[in-house]
């Protein structure tokens, strides 16, 4: 019996970053489920060629994350060895600190969770690796986005503290931040993500958890 194909998980699918990881990652033989708020999403966001199973989730609310793995794992065979959280705030109100913040951190600590629980039942060779959608708000504070800073910069500390406590145990969790080749916002580039974050998650370089990275270039260091 031939081996079962990995699994990638995409928490919050759309139609730049998230198509773009999710062809990387089929073109690599794995399947790809994917998370929207909408029941039929458009195609730009789940391209159908790319992806495998699509699940309805809302990730203002963090007791639904438990339900979307395993759906994965029931639908899909397994639990996923990559997953990679890419909501999108801004679709959301502003002025909605707490929604915002159940979005880009109480998630994403429940999403963490369940791929580390998830790893754990792979085999040695599975990727094991989470990455969190980041931006360069963790550099500082930008007046207009202050919701969206404090959620970012918490996440953050928490793919830092997993990054530190799992790798014992091989697992590999990345705040992954495209960057401007002068270290500045960049024009976000989908394909430049499925390119770095197959890269990530294939481990072919060791490297930290704070991976920036520039479109075309790879990873940069931006810290000094």
């Amino acid at each position: 019996m031939s081996a079962a194909k990995p699994v990638l998980l995409i928490l919050g699918s759309g139609s730049n970053i998230g198509q773009g990881v999710a062809r990387a990652f089929s073109a690599k033989g794995y399947q790809v489920a994917a998370t929207s708020r909408s029941e039929k999403p458009k195609a730009e966001q789940v391209p159908a060629d790319a992806i495998d199973l699509h699940i309805k989730s809302d990730l203002a609310d963090a007791s639904s994350v438990p339900g979307v793995f395993e759906k994965v794992r029931q639908t899909l065979g397994q639990a996923p060895s990559v997953v990679v959280y890419n909501d999108d705030p801004l679709a959301l109100s502003v002025e909605d600190l707490n929604r915002d913040f159940q979005i880009n951190t109480a998630s994403v600590l429940e999403a963490a969770k369940q791929a580390a629980a998830g790893f754990g039942n792979l085999p040695s060779s599975a990727a094991k690796t989470f990455i969190y959608t980041g931006n360069r708000l963790t550099d500082g504070p930008l007046p207009r986005f202050v919701d969206l800073g404090i959620g970012k910069t918490a996440s953050a500390h928490l793919i830092a503290s997993a990054s530190e406590a799992y790798a014992p145990k091989g697992y590999r969790f990345y705040f992954a931040d495209q960057r401007a080749p002068d270290g500045g916002s960049p024009n976000l580039d989908g394909a430049a993500h499925g390119k770095f974050y197959t890269e990530l998650a294939e481990g072919t370089t060791n490297l930290p958890w704070l991976a920036t990275f520039v479109s075309g270039v790879g990873y940069k260091d931006f810290r000094n």
